[in-house]
This record gives C-alpha cells, sequence and structure tokens, in this order.
C-alpha cells in the first residue's frame, strides 16, 4: 500500500474502539454498497445463461453438453487472465481496474443476444471470462488496504452477501424477463435477458471510477487524522501478523499455504459453481415452471446471505478461523447429501439446497478473510489472484461434471454426492493445514498477536 502521501504526526490518535468502529463504519458505507451492487451484476451476467438455456435449447437446439462446456469454458478465460488482471490492479488502481472490468464485460454479455451457433457460444463465454477476470479477487485484495485483518471477515461477508443474494434478484428477474418480455420487439426472453444485465454493468463501472478511492491516502471524504488512522491500524495489524512488507510477488508463489488456500477453494466452489449452473435446470425437472423456478431460488439465496453473515461475525469477534470454516463446510456437505433424498418433492429439495447454501457461503466468506492475514501488498494482490484462479478453475470442472453425470445417470443424485465429498475434504485440508487464530485482536498487545502453536505450514520468516 502506498502510504507516502500521509505522514503521523507525533501526536497521532491514541487508540479508541469506539471511535475506530465509526471510522470502519464510515469506510464500509462508502466502499460496500457500490460494490455490492457490481458483484450482484457480476453473478448475473456469469450465471444468467443458467436461467438462459431454459429457452436456448428450444430455439437454438443446444444441448446439455453444449452448455456444459459453454459454461465452464468461461472460466478457461478466467483463469489464464486473472493473476495478470490483479496486478494491473496493484499498480493502476482499482478505480482504473473497474472501469476497465465492468465496462467490457458488460458489454460482450449484451452481446449474447447475437448468438446463434455453438461456436459462437463458446466465443462468447470465453471472452466473457477474460474481460471478468480480476474483478472479485481485486476487490478482496482493495479490502487489505482499508480493513485489518480482524475486521475482514465481516466485510467480506457483506461483501459476498451481494454473491449470494444475487439469486434473489437472478431468478425472479429471469423468469419474469423471459416470460413477459419474450417475442418483444422481434427479441426471444432469453435475449432481453443478456441485453438487460449487461448493460447496466458498463453503467457501473463508469460509476465506480468516480465515487471510489484508490486508497486511504487518496480517500479525500475522510479527514486527515482518520486517513493517518487507518494507515496506522494497517501497519501494526500486519506487525502483529508478522508480514513483512517487502512480500512480493514472487514470496507470494513460493508461499505453500496460498497453494493451499487455492486447493481449499477448488474444493468449496465446486459445489457453487455446480448449483450456480444447474439448480434451474434441478428444480425444473421436479415439475416447476421456469417463473417458479426463479422464485424457488430465491429460498437458498437468503439463506447463504444470512449465515455468512452471522458466521463471519462471529468469527470476527472471537478471532477463529479453523472450525468456523471447517463446521460451515460439513453443513454444505450435509445439504447436498440430503437433497438427494427429495429429487421429486421441491419444497423439501429447497429447503436442503438453503442448509448447503448456509454452509458453502458461510465457509467460502471464512475462507476469504484469511489471505489478508498472511500476505502484504503485491503479495497479497498476487496471493489473492493466485488462490482465486485456482478456486475459479473449479468452474472448468464442476458444469461439465454435472452435466456428464446427468446425461450418464439421467439425474443428479450422484454428482451431489461428489461435491458433498469435496466440501469434506476442504474441512479436513482446512483443519490440518491452518492454526486456531489466523489475525490478532486488535485490542491485545503486539507480543500476544500470534498463535504459540505455528501452522504446519508457515515457513519462519528469514
Amino acid at each position: 500500500m502506498n502510504t507516502a502521501a500521509l505522514t503521523k504526526p507525533a501526536g497521532a490518535a491514541a487508540a479508541d474502539p469506539a471511535s475506530d468502529a465509526e471510522l470502519f463504519r464510515k469506510i464500509t458505507w462508502r466502499l460496500l454498497p457500490l460494490l455490492c451492487v457490481c458483484y450482484v451484476f457480476n453473478y448475473l451476467d456469469r450465471t444468467n445463461v443458467g436461467y438462459a438455456q431454459l429457452q436456448m435449447r428450444e430455439d437454438l437446439g443446444f444441448g446439455d453438453a453444449v452448455f456444459g462446456l459453454g459454461a465452464s469454458i468461461f472460466f478457461l478465460g478466467y483463469a489464464l487472465f486473472e493473476v495478470p488482471s490483479n496486478l494491473m490492479l496493484a499498480k493502476i488502481g482499482v478505480r482504473a481496474t473497474l472501469l476497465r472490468i465492468m465496462g467490457l464485460w458488460g458489454l460482450a454479455s449484451a452481446a449474447m443476444i447475437f448468438v446463434s451457433t455453438p461456436t459462437q457460444f463458446y466465443a462468447l463465454r470465453f471472452l466473457i471470462g477474460v474481460l471478468e477476470a480480476g474483478f472479485a479477487p481485486g476487490v478482496l485484495y482493495y479490502f487489505t488496504l482499508w480493513y485489518p485483518s480482524r475486521r475482514r471477515a465481516q466485510v467480506t461477508a457483506l461483501f459476498f452477501m451481494a454473491y449470494g443474494a444475487a439469486p434473489i434478484v437472478a431468478g425472479p428477474l429471469a423468469g419474469l424477463v423471459m416470460t413477459f418480455l419474450n417475442g418483444a420487439w422481434s427479441l426471444q426472453g432469453w435475449q432481453w435477458l443478456f441485453l438487460l444485465e449487461g448493460i447496466p454493468s458498463a453503467l457501473l463501472g463508469i460509476l465506480a471510477f468516480f465515487i471510489l478511492s484508490d486508497g486511504p491516502a487518496q480517500a479525500r471524504w475522510l479527514s486527515a487524522p482518520e486517513r493517518q488512522r487507518v494507515v496506522r491500524l494497517l501497519e501494526e495489524d500486519q506487525a502483529a501478523n508478522g508480514i513483512r512488507a517487502a512480500h512480493g510477488f514472487g514470496a507470494a508463489m513460493r508461499d505453500r499455504r496460498v497453494w493451499m488456500l487455492g486447493l481449499i477453494s477448488f474444493l468449496a466452489i465446486l459445489g457453487i459453481y455446480a448449483l450456480s449452473f444447474w439448480q434451474p435446470t434441478l428444480l425444473k425437472m421436479m415439475g416447476l415452471s421456469v417463473l417458479q423456478v426463479g422464485f424457488y431460488a430465491v429460498v437458498p439465496a437468503v439463506t447463504g446471505i444470512a449465515a455468512s453473515i452471522v458466521v463471519g461475525r462471529h468469527s470476527d469477534r472471537t478471532g477463529e478461523r479453523r472450525w468456523h470454516f471447517a463446521v460451515a463446510a460439513l453443513v454444505g456437505a450435509l445439504g447436498l447429501s440430503l437433497t438427494t433424498l427429495f429429487m421429486h418433492n421441491p419444497l423439501a429439495a429447497v429447503l436442503c439446497l438453503a442448509l448447503s447454501s448456509a454452509g458453502i457461503s458461510s465457509a467460502f466468506t471464512i475462507l476469504w478473510s484469511v489471505p489478508g492475514s498472511i500476505l502484504a501488498d503485491r503479495g497479497a494482490a498476487a496471493g489473492i489472484a493466485m488462490i482465486s484462479t485456482i478456486g475459479s478453475s473449479a468452474g472448468l470442472v464442476a458444469p461439465v461434471m454435472v452435466g456428464a453425470i446427468k446425461a450418464a445417470t439421467g439425474g443428479f443424485t450422484v454428482s451431489l454426492y461428489i461435491l458433498s465429498a469435496a466440501l469434506v475434504l476442504a474441512a479436513l485440508l482446512f483443519v490440518l493445514a491452518f492454526p486456531m487464530r489466523m489475525a490478532a485482536r486488535e485490542t491485545r498487545p503486539a507480543r500476544q498477536a500470534l498463535p504459540r502453536r505455528a501452522s504446519r505450514l508457515k515457513r519462519p520468516a528469514p
């Protein structure tokens, strides 16, 4: 983080928990609302093909294999450009990055209305992945420039709340648009869906350029003492967690914890992406209409939001990460497994999916509170991008895997068991790889900040 523009006078403000809480509330209200809206449209443009396929099948004659590959190929472009995009963000700032990313992906998503062949479908899905690369990990890196470790789980939960809330918008919106605009102005319902969800993304990129600040040093909406206080808390946090300011790209790539977090993220995200793309089809197979599918999808989304906020807040308050993640992942696995028992009962199946959503969303929130506790500066940008790249590669696997298993078995039961097993393995790896507490409590002296039991994957400082 560039703090050259800030100076710390000898009489810098002393620690005041109430004042600090008010300061970070101010920061959160400035950053989070817009970033959350952007994340909602990120979700919509990434996964709207899951709803669009319900009509595209009849209009274009695409089968499960085409949609499975199209859903997955997005993540090939995404994975290839994730790290370069985040490294560029560290150099040019979040404002210019969001303008580039959101403007271009929004236009590419809107261009899906012109698709008529599988090749065009694959090409645009790949391009959207390339253009979108770096958004979510970029925002997570952005949080490390503003929030100390012990405040990061809750703000991460609030950010991921947008991703969890997106299905609340996505389902009903897709159902309404595809039902009532089908045929309007010679466009099919699925074409209207891509158009109405793509263009706003480009407009939000422009808005973000003018509203956000690249870091505390550039935040003229904070007073000078407030900017100094944020910088001091971040420096103290890095010192308490043993993070070296020079922790750069190469060091992040050599850090085994980065690769372990990537693997754990991959296992957890398998379930997220599988459900994002195939949940509408699963519900429709139970006899629901397109409109009903859209509204039933709201229940798991709401449950996931509520659970992630509660779990994230409790994890920040206690400073504990390991068991919060493990228990949440196991709850997610339980929900997916129970869903297999109610494949012909839509209401019971949705309740099981809600349980799964609560667990997976909470685990994902805890997972992303960890990288900022072990990495700093360009190392944080590179490490977060690498973790996200490895995790997001689950998007290459999950849709195709579920589609292939569905074609072979005629249902989703086997897939749900596989996704459950992945979550159990993620819980086990996290428990074995990371210590009980990943961040110091701000109220503790620095000498007590580091846990006595070091992670078996943590290398000694040189």
